[in-house]
């Protein structure tokens, strides 16, 4: 039967006991507790995880060298927390709707796959279990890329409840080195976009299900707009003179799209007040829950997903910002520089994806060499 008493590791303070109903590959399980001195000097245990759930004695080592720092800064991580995720993510998504941050999608993504399972749970009672469990039930629908998204901004709700002082401790959304708890690796860099015949057969099923949705496709084809930058574009953000549409970006700020007379004539065509959305949600307000399930409709009936299984080879609204920087490159008349610009890349390595698709010359070139040759058949 195995012990139910704690034992020492090498750390200072922290201990593991077996279970007796728990077993691992080497035997029975491991549960790594440590111990600490409340601020009256009180001894107090503290939970860390399992060793089948990957706690390990270095990691529980550095969750009492937290509690220890929490002591000396004054907080004391003994008392009770019951200020829960859900608190943190309305605290955070208020204060970035204020700052002019862009918070649609992040708030559609806490209510779809985050709210039911952690909106009632107090921060500190987070566990390496929860967080694991919270990662395998997204997995069974949404992509690595996906699931690193809900945890980075569970992360930033949490780190912003820290700094305005609603919340005193560490972050359980923080993934530390050494740490049990691992994120899934992205590979999500789009390889696929549409053919001119594609996009024209798609702009046409579009048309007879949705107006709208048929404008913003066409918006997004012409000038590479995302999606969430397209929920954001107000009647104020026409600029006829300048041919010129601006919008809020990633991150809240203020960006612009030169844009052709026939696609502002387009956007102008809904007759918007200044500080009206152009494209609205059917009561009338800006577009909250991302893009209508009628543009996976008209894909499905045109059949372009088909057989694919790599989710960066299927078609979604992201493709057609795939497909302008695309064409772009294919046509070799703008340079990566270029390209980069008009895509608003931060990075010129984001960039480098369409690299391949840019004509090669080498070929060409490599004529100059026969040239300069002239007739030598390699046997002087």
């Amino acid at each position: 039967m195995a012990d139910r008493k704690y034992q020492k590791t090498r750390y200072k303070g922290v201990f593991y006991r077996e279970s007796n109903t728990r077993s691992s590959s080497y035997g029975p399980d491991r549960c790594y507790v440590v111990w600490y001195q409340d601020a009256s000097g009180r001894g107090r245990w503290h939970t860390v995880g399992w060793h089948s759930e990957g706690t390990r004695p270095a990691y529980a080592n550095q969750v009492r060298q937290q509690l220890l720092d929490e002591l000396k800064a004054g907080k004391d991580p003994a008392v009770l927390r019951t200020f829960t995720v859900g608190e943190a993510v309305e605290i955070y998504l208020k204060w970035a709707e204020a700052e002019g941050k862009h918070v649609i999608q992040d708030r559609n993504r806490y209510d779809l796959h985050l709210r039911h399972a952690l909106d009632a749970v107090p921060i500190g009672s987070v566990t390496v279990q929860i967080l694991t469990e919270t990662k395998a039930r997204l997995g069974e629908r949404l992509s690595p890329q996906s699931i690193r998204h809900c945890f980075g901004f569970l992360r930033r709700a949490v780190n912003h409840a820290e700094a305005v002082g609603r919340w005193q401790g560490s972050n359980p959304f923080a993934v530390r080195r050494n740490g049990p708890f691992r994120l899934p690796q992205a590979e999500n860099a789009a390889v696929r976009f549409l053919t001119p015949d594609e996009a024209t057969k798609l702009l046409a099923e579009l048309k007879q299900r949705s107006g709208q949705l048929h404008d913003m496709t066409l918006l997004s084809l012409k000038t590479g707009m995302r999606a969430t930058e397209i929920f954001t574009v107000q009647g104020q953000g026409l600029d006829q003179a300048a041919g010129l549409i601006h919008f809020r970006a990633k991150g809240g700020k203020t960006q612009h799209v030169q844009a052709s007379p026939a696609v502002l004539a387009l956007l102008r065509a809904y007759d918007r007040e200044p500080g009206e959305h152009v494209f609205q949600a059917q009561d009338g307000g800006p577009i909250r829950y991302g893009i209508s399930q009628t543009f996976d409709r008209a894909v499905r009936a045109l059949g372009l997903n088909n057989g694919i299984t790599d989710s960066r080879r299927k078609v979604i609204f992201h493709t057609l910002r795939h497909t302008f920087a695309s064409w772009l490159a294919q046509s070799g008349k703008v340079t990566l520089h270029e390209l980069m610009k008009l895509m608003r890349h931060e990075r010129i390595e984001m960039t480098l994806r369409y690299a391949h698709l840019i004509p090669d010359r080498q070929r060409d070139k490599l004529a100059i060499i026969d040239e300069v040759l002239g007739g030598l058949d390699g046997h002087g």
